[in-house]
C-alpha cells in the first residue's frame, strides 16, 4: 500500500516543477534561433574531448595541418605550441572539462550513427567534421546556459518568493548576454557562470542547514569554485572573495570549502605540463600586458563597456541600472550572512568591472554586445532581486503600486529582451556588424563603436524585420531595374586612383567607390542586413594570364532609390605575389547574381602593380631584401650531447617578399653551430618548416628543431632564416640571435 504524502513532501515534490520548466523553456529559446554564435576563441573547447575520446590523446597535433590553420581562421590563434613541442589550447581548458560529460554523450551518438554508415573512425580534422563540431557546441553552451539558469532559480528561492526569483531568473536569462553570449557558444563565459551560481547556492545552502549537512555544501561549494581561475582566469576574483567570505562566516569549518578546491588541480597541472607556468596559453599570446593603465584608456573603456551604441552594457540590457537601487538593500542588511555572501560578490564584480576599464581590447572583439559584462550578470541579477523584494514590500505596505515606476521597469525589461532576441534571430548576417564594412578591432575603425547610425542593435534589428518582411529582391521586375555606375574609386584620404598604381606584396588597403543607381530599383545596403540581395561593388584581380586570383567586396552604403549617389567602402587585402595584375569592378546583388550588363565591359578598371616598378610595362622584381627577426622565448645554456631542442621562438618577416612555407623556393627556419674557437661545425642544419605563408610585416611563432653536436664543449648556436637555393639570410647582413651553449656529456 503506498502511503500518503505529507504536506511538506508534496510541496518539495511541486518545488521541483520549476526548474525543470525553466530548463526546457530555456534550452528551447536558446536553441530556436538554429544558429551557432561563437568564434576561434571557442574552438578548442569543440575539440578537446572529441580528441581524448577518439584520438586518445590531450595533445592537438593532429590539427596542425588541419583546416583550422587556414586564414579564415586566423591562422590557428588558438592553437599554440607548448614547451613540451605538443599543440594545445591558448585558452583554458576549463570549460572542456565542465561540458566533458556532454562531450562523452555527443561522441558515443556520433560513433554509432559512423557505424550504422560502415565507418569506424571519425576524422576530426576534416572540413565534413565541423557540422558536427559546430552542433554540438551549440547544444552543449545551451545545456550548461539552461542549467545555469535552473541553479539560479533555485538559489533565489531560498531567499526570495516565487514572484521575485521568477522576474530575476528571467532577467537573468533573456535580458542579458546570458541569452546571446553564454547560451550560443562555448565561450568561457558559459561554464564561468555555471560554477559562479552553483558555489552561490551551495553556500546559501550551508547558510540554512544542520552542521552536518553544512560540511557537505561547504565541500560542494568549493568544488565548484576551484573550477573558476581553470575556466576564465579573471573569475579569480569571485574565488577570492568566496575565500575570505569562508574563512571569517565559518572559520573552521571553512576547511571543508578548502578541500575542494581539489578541482583546480586539472587546470593547474595542464598549464604546468604544456606551458610551465599557471597562466597557460595566455602567457604565449599575451607578450606585453592586456591592460592599459592610462587616463585616456580608462576613460574610453569605462564609457564604451557601459554606455557605447554598439558595446555598452547599459545600452544592451537597461534593466541592470536596478541592481544599483540593490546594492543598498544588501547593504542594510550586511550583518546577515547571505547579505555577506552577496555583498562579497559584488565587490568582486565591481573589481572586475573596474579591470575590464583598462582592457585594452575591452569591446571583446568580434561579439555581440558586452561580452565581457556577462561575467557579473548572476551578481548583478541577485542584486535586482533585492531591489525587487523592497518594492514588493512598500506595495504590501502602502497598498499602492506607483505606475509610472512599474511602466518605466517594464519598458527597460521589455527593451532588454529584445536587444538579445534582434541578436539571436538576426545573427547569421546581423553578427558579420564587426568587420564589415570596416573590421573594428583596428584601432582607426573603432569609431565604428560609437556611431549612433547603424549601431548593432539597429543591423540585428534590421536583419529581423527583413526575414519577416522579405523584400522583392528576387522578382524579374527588381532585377531588371537594377543598373548602377560607378564614378570614381578614391583611396582612404578620397584622393582619387590613377589608372596604375604600385603597392607592396599583400598590402591591405581602404577602398571607396562612388557609386549611382541608374537603375529603376532601389539598392540595399550593407545596413539591411540581408542574407541575400545586398548590393556589393566586386572586385576581382586577375594576373597578366588573365586568370582570376582574388574575388573580394566593396560595402554600399544605404538604400540609394534611382539617381541617388552613394558610397561603397571596405579594406580589401591584395596579392601577395609580385606581378602585374588588372583589378575589375562592377556590381552584384549578393546571393541573386551580377547586375544586367549589355556591354559585357567592367564598369571600372585599375592596373595595379604588385612589387615592381611602374616604369615600363613590363615585370620588374625588385632587388630582394633579406631581413628576419628572431626573438627567444626560452634560453638554453646548458644541453645533453646529441639530443634534440624544440626551442620555442617568434618570427617576424621583415624582408620586401612572402616566405612561402612550400613551392620551389620556400623559406625555412635553420641553424649553424660554431665551436669555442669560432669555426664552423654545422654549416647546414635541420629545417623547421613554416606554418603557413608569412607576409611582409607578418609574425609567426614556432618550435625551432634543433640538432645538438655530439662533442662536449663550447659552442655558439645562430638560428637563421634560409630561403631554399637562394640564400641564408645571415649572410645577407640580416641580424639574428647567437647563443652561448654549454654541451656536456649528462642532461
Amino acid at each position: 500500500m503506498i502511503g500518503k504524502l505529507n504536506t511538506r513532501e508534496l510541496n518539495n515534490k511541486y518545488e521541483l516543477i520549476p526548474p525543470v520548466l525553466i530548463f526546457l523553456i530555456s534550452t528551447v529559446i536558446y536553441l530556436a534561433n538554429g544558429a551557432t554564435i561563437s568564434s576561434g576563441d571557442t574552438v578548442p573547447s569543440t575539440l578537446l574531448g572529441f580528441n581524448l575520446l577518439e584520438n586518445h590523446t590531450l595533445n592537438l597535433d593532429a590539427f596542425r595541418t588541419s583546416h583550422f590553420c587556414s586564414a579564415s581562421y586566423g591562422n590557428c590563434y588558438f592553437f599554440v605550441d607548448g614547451i613540451n613541442g605538443h599543440l594545445s589550447s591558448t585558452y583554458p581548458i576549463g570549460t572542456a572539462i565542465i561540458t566533458f560529460p556532454l562531450y562523452i554523450i555527443f561522441y558515443s551518438y556520433l560513433k554509432l550513427t559512423y557505424y550504422y554508415a560502415g565507418l569506424f573512425n571519425i576524422d576530426l580534422t576534416s572540413v565534413s567534421f565541423d557540422i558536427y563540431r559546430i552542433f554540438f557546441e551549440k547544444l552543449a553552451a545551451t545545456i550548461i546556459t539552461s542549467i545555469t539558469v535552473s541553479i539560479f532559480y533555485l538559489s533565489l528561492r531560498l531567499k526570495f518568493p516565487l514572484t521575485i526569483s521568477l522576474i530575476s531568473t528571467y532577467i537573468f536569462a533573456f535580458a542579458t548576454n546570458t541569452w546571446m553570449t553564454s547560451s550560443q557558444g562555448l565561450w568561457q563565459h558559459g561554464a564561468s557562470n555555471l560554477m559562479l551560481v552553483s558555489t552561490i547556492y551551495c553556500l546559501l545552502k550551508a547558510n540554512h542547514t544542520s552542521e552536518k549537512s553544512q560540511k557537505r555544501w561547504l565541500l560542494l561549494a568549493g568544488i565548484a569554485c576551484g573550477f573558476l581561475p581553470g575556466i576564465r582566469p579573471t573569475s579569480t576574483l569571485y574565488l577570492v572573495a568566496v575565500l575570505i567570505y569562508s574563512v571569517f562566516t565559518y572559520r573552521f569549518q571553512s576547511r571543508f570549502w578548502f578541500f575542494g578546491l581539489v578541482s583546480t588541480l586539472p587546470s593547474i597541472l595542464w598549464n604546468l605540463y604544456y606551458f610551465g607556468s599557471l597562466t597557460g596559453g595566455y602567457g604565449k599570446i599575451f607578450h606585453t600586458s592586456p591592460y592599459l593603465f592610462t587616463f585616456n584608456n580608462f576613460i574610453t573603456a569605462s564609457l564604451g563597456t557601459l554606455i557605447s551604441p554598439s558595446r555598452g552594457l547599459i545600452v544592451f540590457s537597461p534593466i541592470v541600472l536596478y541592481s544599483l537601487l540593490g546594492i543598498y538593500q544588501v547593504f542594510k542588511l550586511r550583518f546577515n550572512q547571505d547579505e555577506k555572501l552577496i555583498g562579497s560578490m559584488t565587490i568582486a564584480s565591481i573589481f572586475l568591472l573596474g579591470s575590464y576599464c583598462f582592457y585594452i581590447i575591452w569591446w571583446a572583439g568580434h561579439s555581440y554586445g558586452p561580452r565581457f559584462m556577462v561575467d557579473i550578470m548572476p551578481i548583478i541579477c541577485y542584486l535586482i532581486s533585492y531591489f525587487l523584494a523592497n518594492k514588493v514590500s512598500n506595495i504590501i505596505r502602502y497598498k499602492k503600486i506607483p505606475v509610472i515606476k512599474f511602466l518605466v521597469f517594464l519598458v527597460l525589461i521589455t527593451f532588454s529582451t529584445l536587444t538579445q532576441m534582434v541578436g539571436a534571430f538576426g545573427a547569421n548576417p546581423g553578427v558579420i556588424w564587426n568587420p564589415i564594412p570596416l573590421n573594428i578591432d583596428k584601432y582607426e575603425y573603432q569609431y565604428r563603436l560609437w556611431s549612433l547610425r547603424d549601431s548593432q542593435i539597429e543591423r540585428h534589428t534590421q536583419a529581423v524585420i527583413h526575414k519577416i518582411i522579405k523584400p522583392p529582391i528576387e522578382q524579374p521586375a527588381y532585377l531588371q531595374g537594377l543598373s548602377g555606375k560607378i564614378i570614381k574609386i578614391t583611396d582612404d584620404n578620397n584622393q582619387p586612383l590613377n589608372y596604375l598604381i604600385s603597392v607592396e606584396p599583400g598590402v591591405e588597403k581602404v577602398l571607396k567607390a562612388k557609386l549611382q543607381n541608374t537603375g529603376k530599383s532601389t539598392w540595399f545596403g550593407y545596413e539591411s542586413a540581408l542574407e541575400r540581395g545586398e548590393i556589393r561593388v566586386r572586385c576581382r584581380f586577375y594576373d597578366e594570364l588573365s586568370k582570376e586570383v582574388s574575388d573580394l567586396r566593396l560595402y554600399v552604403s544605404g538604400k540609394p532609390r534611382q539617381n541617388e549617389v552613394t558610397e561603397a567602402i571596405a579594406s580589401i587585402n591584395f596579392p601577395k605575389k609580385v606581378g602585374r595584375y588588372k583589378l575589375v569592378f562592377d556590381l552584384v546583388s549578393e546571393g541573386i547574381g551580377e547586375f544586367p550588363n549589355s556591354t559585357g565591359k567592367p564598369l571600372y578598371e585599375l592596373d595595379i602593380n604588385v612589387g615592381t616598378q611602374q616604369l615600363t610595362n613590363s615585370q620588374l622584381i625588385p632587388q630582394p631584401i633579406f631581413l628576419q627577426e628572431i626573438k627567444i622565448i626560452n634560453n638554453t645554456e646548458t644541453i645533453k650531447a646529441g639530443s634534440i631542442l624544440r626551442m620555442p621562438i617568434f618570427i617576424k618577416n621583415k624582408s620586401n617578399f612572402i616566405w612561402y612555407n612550400s613551392g620551389r623556393n620556400p623559406t625555412n627556419l635553420s641553424y649553424r653551430w660554431l665551436d669555442a674557437s669560432g669555426k664552423l661545425v654545422v654549416a647546414d642544419g635541420n629545417r623547421t618548416i613554416l606554418p603557413f605563408d608569412v607576409s611582409p610585416g607578418e609574425s609567426v611563432a614556432i618550435n625551432a628543431v634543433v640538432t645538438v653536436p655530439t662533442i662536449p664543449g663550447e659552442y655558439t648556436l645562430i638560428l637563421t632564416m634560409v630561403q631554399e637555393t637562394v640564400a641564408w639570410f645571415s649572410d645577407k647582413q640580416s641580424p639574428y640571435p647567437k647563443i652561448d651553449v654549454t654541451v656536456t656529456s649528462d642532461s
